[in-house]
Order: C-alpha cells, then structure tokens, then sequence
C-alpha cells in the first residue's frame, strides 16, 4: 500500500469539488520494547559520545491512506536517560545543570503537522517540551512497515496483531531549551535519532454515511461494516499483545 495512495492524492480535488476525504486513522501504541531515542554529542571536537532513553511511552494515528494526517503524541521519562557513565546519568537527573526532573519529569512531543516527500517518507512538525520550554522541531521520518506482525506465524503472543514501524531523525540546539552548561566544550547541537513499533490498539471502520454513494456497502457480506476486512485487520477494540522475549 502506498504511503501516497488514492485518497491523499484526491484529496485536493475533493476540496475543489466543496466535498471533503474524511479520515479514519488507526490508533498504534508504542511497544516499549522495540522503540529507542538516542541522542548524540560533540566531546571536545575528539569524538562523538552518546546515549538512550530506555523508556518512551505514546501512541500515533495513522493511515495509510492519508499520511499527511496523522498525528503523534509522545512522552519520555527524563529517568529513563542512559549514557553509559552512572555517574553522569545522575548528574543529568539528580541536578538541575541539565534538567529538572523534579518539575518536569518528562520530554513530550505533540506533532502539529506532516509533509510528504515521497511515498515512504515525510516530515513531522511538532512542538517539543523539555524542562518546561516548547519550541518547534522537525522529525525527518522514513515509514518502514505497516500490516499483519512478522511474527503471528511463530509467535502466539502476536496472534492478530496489527503492527507499524517507522525511524526518524532530528537535529536541534540544547541552548534553545536552556540547557547551555559546558558549551563549548560539549556541543550545544545534539544529533537525534528514533526507532520504533507500534502496535495497533483501535481501527476506526468508515461509516457508510462517509462514503461516496457509489462505493458504500450495501451489507456485511463483504465483511467491511464489522471490522473484519479482506486484509485480515483485527475487529475494533482489540487490544494490542504484550511483547516477551519470544520475539527478540
């Protein structure tokens, strides 16, 4: 399926025409399990040295058929953060040089728009809060995958799972959220990049009142009015399986 398909390419002259594309995204989770933030530094001009949020909670609405539309919302426990060096994960926590944790114990980011630039990538808008500061960011993001989990075959735990994956980067300056301490000698630029999969906990079915007359069902026999569609996507309201170690 094409991450530019039909409905997004006429959706402009559906407008023209005084009608609208109506949207149904999917809600997907984030498997905590299978998502990474890292983030990267400049150390003294000597090297780039690095580290990973081990935890990152949220969910997006997608569709594939209307990409431009999907929205995201995402929140990163600041003690989640691991350089490798304890002692500077606790310096990064337990003081209030680099974050305040105790006020603001979490990054978010709340996407506010999308822009296509082929059928597998786009870029997302968003505004990105740390230490209580909000200020816009781009995510460069590539769509890998979206369908039946890779894993229902081998696996019972991902028996009618619906999963999306997807990657992105970023690239934004410290010092615009405050956090200025040891610049120059620790670069004021971080280098950002995210993997991660989701799995889908809501299908949103079209109502037929939606639909083009045309195209409306008459009834279930084609199994589109009750969620069960001719891809084999899990009926409304199944919950998403929790991962074990089965998978990895």
């Amino acid at each position: 399926m094409s991450f530019k398909s039909y409905c997004g390419l006429t959706l402009a002259a559906a407008a023209i025409a005084g009608l609208a594309c109506p949207a149904h995204a999917d809600t997907y989770k984030i498997d905590p399990e299978h998502t990474e933030v890292r983030f990267s530094w400049d150390h003294l001009g000597l090297s780039r040295q690095g580290g990973r949020f081990s935890s990152v909670e949220g969910k997006i609405d997608f569709d594939p058929d209307q990409p431009a539309l999907t929205t995201a919302e995402i929140k990163i426990p600041l003690k989640s953060i691991s350089t490798g060096i304890k002692k500077l994960d606790e310096h990064l926590t337990s003081t209030k040089d680099f974050f305040d944790v105790s006020a603001n114990p979490a990054i978010t980011f709340k996407s506010t728009g999308v822009r296509l630039k082929s059928d597998k990538t786009a870029e997302m808008e968003g505004e990105l809060s740390i230490n209580g500061v909000t200020k816009p960011v781009v995510l460069d993001v590539v769509w890998n995958f979206t369908g039946e989990h890779p894993l229902q075959s081998i696996n019972p735990v991902y028996t009618g799972a619906y999963a999306s994956g997807f990657s992105a980067t970023t690239q934004i300056r410290r010092s615009d959220w405050g956090i200025t301490r040891t610049i120059p000698y620790v670069s004021d630029e971080l280098r950002i990049s995210i993997e991660t999969e989701l799995l889908r906990t809501a299908v949103t079915t079209p109502k037929s009142e939606d639909m083009p007359k045309d195209d409306a069902p008459k009834d279930d026999a084609a199994g589109d009015i009750d969620g069960n569609d001719k891809i084999g996507r899990p009926e409304q309201g199944d919950a998403a399986p929790k991962a074990n170690d089965a998978d990895k």
